[in-house]
């Protein structure tokens, strides 16, 4: 059934569905790590791997999984290095026979070895010739020991084992087309002839242009897979009982039909273990020789292909050199090999590969190659640099043939070419206008473009208003920019015409949302027996999330609830409606499971956070809690950012009397701005807003994190004698220096080195690529006698986008992603760095959050540069306990690590600074005097 639905999603795609084509690839992923994917199978015998690649990047699936989708793909296509990279330092146990097939691939067996002695079946992960590889690689070396434990660890099978390794321990034709064929030779005038007829005439001719039908039957008919079938019974064994005939076969019929492969001739497996000598890292000039001597000879499949395209990437295939021009020239095959949007997108080789292509092949044969890229780039929705001749050819055919004309027109829109952009659409008929403003609305979507986007759909609806597919492209823009009245108007005019095309709850969610914001939500009236007595010691405590998940926000709730308890307080935590710990991989704890009662309200099978209508959540939601404080009866209801979160509860204790707290952690609209800067002063935004301070101006007292966060809610209106600042903190009982730990220093080659470190959320606001970059440039600068790394600890949605600008600057040995790893190793981590940069960049977000990680490298003594963003220089004294620079400035950023550099006793400041000014036994008396006042 997944093979099935990643055929239709393949299709989908195929005929400019991509949206269904999205969604029904990923309704046919596993969503678990370490299992086949037969999802992906069809995509990846079709060379869809640059498509399948996009489409996962648009899925927003779990970070590890994504990387380990991606690990997959390039491990198909024959890219070893560049899959391990993406999941070597993922500690998940289902990646272990992954990884062990990868360290093979790679020749590295050290490594799988280690993976050996950790107790795992590694042959058991390996095909029967790999295992046979394996053994006799380490009988080599004489690991008779090694040997053996592995052997005694399979479940399976290994006596064959038992027995190799006891005999072996002491042992040191082009002329005509398909339709000249059929036409002239077997005088057959009907195109669309059964192959059973065919083939009784082909049978009658003399053998040599017998052989010739059978060839250019599979050929022309093994794409067509209602014909597979009879393919492999008529024609494929007459194939195999004439080898000879093999290295006229199309590659990719080679895999697609049951050729016996084992009666070929023995060159084309040494030509694919030469090949994988390349992927293995060890070609040589005189192993490309003799591969280039060998294609010719040989029946190429589609593995043989791709390893090809591979040595192109790598450099390895040099066009230059006068044996591979005249190879390319002379085999017609290997044309194919061309047929790759990736040879042409890819930075360090699309020019090279443009100019072979244009200088080598034939007018026809340059315009199958194009056309084939192009059709490829259909189906991709990135930004890329076209090269020159592919360029001009573009430029030659868009008038006459429409998907040149938006492969040219989203070139164009990319680059922001207005001018021609337009003169472009201008010169097609209104249809075609409305096909390519519709497209590129698309295409601009992806690339988060979002005003670009809805520019061309409100073109394309002044062409065709009454379009499902325009209103589809103006519901889709309005919605992620945030204009809130634009989206549910043209929600209304879809219902109206195309009710068929609203997806389940989508309209409510925006009608909601725009009564919202016309009207301020107003809670119901409460049950009339909803007094009581609290005890004048449970606080309610109302959080978005809570433990075991760990990121800065739980941290801070942890700290301060577990204070509070110390202090003689009885803290009652909820999480908000809509959310679970098992949203995130973690197990759902019992009520008193932990050292405080947490309710996770849950419900999320009928109530997810940002799938239910709005006012429908804030009445759910206080429903909930009005249950809860029944039932525990507290004095204080404390509720924390943000206001989707907190409003339902404040107003809940407005209700019942209760004091209310807001604890304002954030503007999380703000947050958003900084991913999408169309979002600014929208509807939408301008609504959360409002209701932030509607929050504040509702609670009796506002609890802030950051003085920047004080001022800027006293310009917003809020009373200044309301407000407490409680900042971010640490606990420095538990987070102090340490020696560097040696298991990690070894295991991440660390040794001889200055490590920067980055433990926290990836998010896009915190400057990584500033690090990265700098790291690159100190690096070749050759200044320094160590080597400079950078261990990136943590996950979240940028996170990809770091690891791909990380693999295409081949920077994979000093820029290390480590992933998500448990609380209690956060401090060893810490142990091994030496330079703790928070270079965040200058955005709203930025000026008004103080991280707690800011804090947790302080108390290891570690050597802090910040950004001159408001809240980061509110933790930091220049020069004192921290250094900072101009944010946004690469060239401030890295004459700041010259200065930490030379600077000794600036960590053991930082220390010093933290113990006496950000502990959090010393914050907490501050909420203690606060709560009491509230009680009095």
């Amino acid at each position: 059934m997944r093979y099935l639905q990643g055929v239709i999603s393949y299709f989908a795609l195929k005929y400019n569905m991509p949206v269904v084509s999205r969604h029904i690839l990923k309704i046919s992923l596993t969503k678990k790590i370490g299992k086949k994917e037969p999802g992906l199978s069809y995509f990846l015998r079709k060379s869809g791997h640059l498509t399948l690649l996009d489409l996962i990047d648009r899925m927003r699936l779990a970070n590890d999984y994504e990387a380990y989708l991606k690990a997959l793909i390039l491990r198909h296509e024959k890219d070893y290095k560049g899959s391990l990279e993406m999941v070597e330092n993922d500690r998940n146990k289902a990646l272990v026979p992954f990884k062990t097939k990868l360290y093979y691939n790679l020749k590295r067996f050290d490594d799988v070895e280690d993976i050996a002695e950790s107790g795992h079946d590694v042959l058991g992960d390996l095909t029967k010739d790999q295992q046979e590889v394996l053994v006799r690689n380490f009988l080599k070396s004489n690991q008779y020991d090694t040997i053996e434990r592995m052997i005694n660890r399979m479940s399976r099978n290994k006596q064959r084992l038992v027995e190799l390794y006891n005999e072996e321990k002491d042992d040191l034709f082009y002329q005509y087309s398909w339709t000249n064929y059929r036409q002239n030779v077997l005088e057959i005038d009907d195109p669309d002839v059964q192959l059973s007829d065919l083939k009784v005439v082909i049978d009658q001719e003399d053998i040599n242009l017998k052989h010739l039908g059978y060839v250019l039957v599979i050929n022309n008919h093994f794409q067509k897979e209602e014909l597979v079938e009879q393919l492999n019974d008529l024609f494929v064994d007459h194939i195999n009982n004439n080898s000879q005939l093999f290295k006229y076969i199309d590659p990719i019929a080679v895999d697609v039909l049951d050729f016996n492969l084992a009666s070929t001739d023995k060159k084309s497996d040494q030509l694919q273990n030469l090949l994988n000598y390349y992927h293995f890292g060890k070609g040589t000039k005189v192993l490309m020789n003799k591969i280039l001597k060998l294609l010719p000879e040989v029946p190429l499949n589609a593995q043989h292909i791709m390893s090809l395209r591979r040595l192109i990437i790598d450099q390895q295939i040099q066009f230059k050199d006068s044996n591979a021009i005249r190879l390319f020239k002379s085999d017609k095959r290997l044309e194919t090999v061309f047929q790759s949007a990736t040879l042409f997108l890819d930075e360090d080789t699309n020019d090279n590969t443009d100019c072979f292509v244009y200088d080598n092949f034939s007018n026809k044969s340059r315009a199958r190659i194009y056309n084939a890229v192009i059709a490829q780039l259909q189906r991709v929705n990135k930004l890329y640099n076209l090269p020159p001749y592919l360029f001009a050819y573009l430029e030659k055919t868009a008038s006459k043939k429409y998907n040149h004309a938006l492969i040219l027109g989203r070139f164009y829109a990319a680059e922001n070419d207005t001018d021609k952009l337009n003169q472009l659409i201008k010169r097609h008929l209104p249809e075609k206008k409305y096909k390519l403003h519709i497209n590129l609305s698309m295409y601009l979507f992806n690339l988060k473009r979002f005003n670009d986007s809805l520019y061309h759909a409100q073109e394309a609806y002044k062409i065709k208003p009454a379009s499902a597919d325009v209103l589809r492209a103006l519901i889709r823009a309005n919605h992620a920019i945030g204009n809130i009245t634009a989206w549910y108007k043209f929600l209304k005019e879809m219902k109206k015409h195309f009710p068929s095309r609203i997806y389940p709850g989508e309209f409510n969610l925006a009608e909601q949302e725009y009564k919202l914001m016309q009207k301020e939500w107003q809670p119901k009236p409460l049950p009339l027996d909803s007094k009581f007595n609290s005890d004048g010691k449970t606080i309610l405590f109302v959080l978005n999330k809570g433990m075991p998940v760990i990121n800065g926000y739980t941290i801070r709730s942890n700290e301060i609830i577990s204070r509070v308890k110390e202090l003689g307080y009885r803290p009652v935590v909820t999480t908000r409606l809509g959310w679970s710990p098992e949203h995130e991989s973690y197990e759902k704890p019992g009520l008193d499971d932990g050292d405080y009662r947490i309710y996770y309200i849950d419900r999320s099978d009928k109530y997810l956070t940002n799938r239910t209508p709005l006012k429908k959540y804030f009445d759910t939601y206080k429903d909930e809690l009005y249950k809860i404080v029944m039932a525990e009866r507290p004095t204080i209801i404390h509720a924390a950012s943000n206001f989707q979160n907190a409003l339902p509860a404040i107003r809940l204790g407005n209700q019942m009397g209760i004091k209310t707290i807001y604890e304002v952690r954030g503007m999380w609209h703000h947050t958003q701005t900084s991913k999408i800067h169309e979002f600014y002063q929208s509807d939408r935004f301008n609504m959360q807003e409002e209701y932030e301070v509607i929050c504040c101006s509702y609670a009796d007292e506002v609890v802030v994190i950051s003085e920047s966060l004080r001022e800027y809610l006293i310009f917003k209106g809020i009373d200044a004698s309301k407000i407490t600042l409680i900042q971010n903190g640490v606990n420095t009982e538990k987070i102090y220096p340490t020696e560097k730990s040696e298991s990690i220093v070894n295991q991440y080659n660390l040794q001889n080195s200055i490590v920067f470190g980055f433990i926290g959320s990836i998010t896009n606001y915190e400057g990584i690529e500033m690090i990265i970059d700098t790291i690159k440039e100190l690096n070749e600068s050759d200044y320094y006698d160590k080597r400079f790394k950078f261990l990136i600890v943590g996950d979240g949605q940028y996170r990809a986008t770091l690891q791909k600008k990380v693999l295409e600057a081949h920077l994979s040995e000093d820029v290390i992603f480590i992933g998500k790893v448990p609380f209690e190793t956060v401090k060893d981590f810490y142990s091994v760095i030496d330079i703790a940069p928070f270079p965040r960049v200058d955005e709203l977000v930025c000026q008004l959050v103080t991280p707690i990680k800011t804090y947790e490298a302080m108390a290891m003594a570690k050597k802090v540069i910040v950004s001159d963003v408001n809240a980061l220089k509110e933790m930091v004294i220049d020069q004192v306990n921290g250094v900072y620079f101009k944010a946004d400035d690469q060239e401030a950023f890295k004459e700041a690590v010259v200065k930490v550099l030379t600077n000794d006793s600036i960590g053991e400041s930082a220390r010093m600074w933290v113990e006496e000014n950000r502990n959090w036994q010393v914050l907490i008396d501050r909420l203690d005097r606060l709560y009491k006042e509230m009680i009095a």
